[in-house]
């Protein structure tokens, strides 16, 4: 004999087991006191790493300064932007140079196998700046390289793609009022410069200029108001002047007070920030904490391999 449930009983059934269910679903959950490890210290450093800039500084460790074989080895490490310096020789060429006589500090030079001494780019012409050769710390390593000309850097790279994306440069201007005698007068030196980059064939998008001396940042700008230009500034707590003051939207500064409060309170104004020139791995994890939007260092290999390891 088929049995049948009494009338209404499959309803309550239901109801029964819905009211199970929602005592579940809303029951409070069990929280645990907020800390800096509620969201996992590693994976918010894994998230700001893998959305910072990285520019290396005149190339790469292990390669000579300011050379193409430098900028091209720190894109093949992963770098998105090659950070340069700019001198002039006494024909007027612009060239990848740290300084102005280059084997005294960034550079380590000779011309034909013999110290440089004080010879002073802007006391040559390109013919002879040519045959220098630079190492990565002695001009007498085996592996030396050429100081290569600022247009060459523009059409060694024009195509050239990290991760997809056209490679960058940051290029460092010098014009110090105590060291004229290595420059032509500035309206000229900017003038020279301008045109070069304009000439490069490069979109605005791929490119900014920086220097420590804002006064010729704002002459520059006022020449050409397409070329970003950025405060380059040792201590970060200055940051928010020096980029209100150039109305720029990014600043690159010194990093060891660089802080995630003075990160804040830039991005709270608009202003993005990129730190110089952290390379330890201390040094590179503090300026990630801080949350800072990019990083110039010597050392991109090494911001890749901890990039690597916090978003493991």
């Amino acid at each position: 004999m088929k049995r049948i449930f009494p009338s209404g009983m499959a309803f309550l059934v239901t109801v029964a087991f819905s009211l199970t269910v929602l005592a579940q679903t809303t029951a409070p959950i069990q929280r645990r006191p907020f800390s800096g490890d509620t969201l996992g210290k590693n994976a918010v450093m894994c998230l700001i790493a893998k959305n910072m800039e990285v520019h290396g500084h005149r190339g790469i460790d292990g390669y000579a300064n300011n050379t193409l074989a430098s900028f091209k080895a720190a894109y093949d490490a992963g770098a998105d932007t090659a950070e340069l310096d700019l001198m002039i020789t006494g024909d007027d060429q612009i060239v990848a140079a740290h300084d102005p006589i280059p084997n005294i500090q960034a550079e380590r030079c000779s011309l034909h196998g013999k110290s440089l001494e004080k010879a002073a780019l802007r006391h040559m012409n390109y013919a002879e700046t040519a045959q220098i050769r630079c190492g990565e710390r002695h001009y007498l390593e085996s592996r030396t390289e050429p100081i290569p000309l600022f247009r060459d850097v523009f059409s060694a790279f024009k195509d050239y793609k990290v991760a997809g994306k056209p490679a960058r440069l940051n290029i460092e201007i010098k014009y110090f009022k105590d060291q004229v005698q290595y420059f032509p007068a500035e309206d000229q030196y900017l003038d020279l410069i301008i045109k070069e980059i304009r000439q490069s064939g490069w979109s605005q998008d791929r490119f900014f200029v920086q220097s420590f001396n804002h006064e010729t940042l704002k002459n520059l700008k006022a020449k050409a108001p397409e070329i970003a230009v950025v405060p380059l500034i040792w201590d970060a707590r200055g940051a928010l002047e020096a980029a209100s003051k150039l109305g720029s939207r990014l600043v690159t500064t010194g990093w060891p007070q660089l802080t995630p409060e003075v990160v804040f309170g830039l991005h709270q104004k608009g202003i993005r920030v990129v730190a110089w020139t952290p390379n330890s791995v201390e040094e590179l994890k503090w300026v990630i904490a801080s949350g800072a939007d990019g990083v110039i260092t010597d050392r991109a290999d090494l911001f890749m391999k901890i990039r690597d390891e916090l978003c493991e």
